[in-house]
């Protein structure tokens, strides 16, 4: 089997994230090629929500799973 379809059929999502920020420049870069990604032909619209405060961040987690379908 081809390596990377190995890769891809084994993988698992793990979400471990440092606790410090990104700094700003890399964050507008980031965001930058973000808006150059493709999206359909360009007809879908881009939205981004930022936010580099912690607490804020889990509320929103909470939220957002207490709103998710089974």
């Amino acid at each position: 089997m081809n390596e990377t379809i190995k890769t891809i059929l084994h993988r698992r999502t793990i979400r471990r994230f440092d606790t410090k920020q990104i700094e700003e420049a890399v964050l507008q870069q980031i965001l930058q090629a973000g808006l150059c990604a493709p999206s359909a032909g360009g007809r879908q619209g881009v939205i981004f929500a930022v936010c580099q405060n912690k607490e804020i961040n889990e509320r929103l987690g909470k939220i957002k799973r207490a709103n998710s379908n089974p």
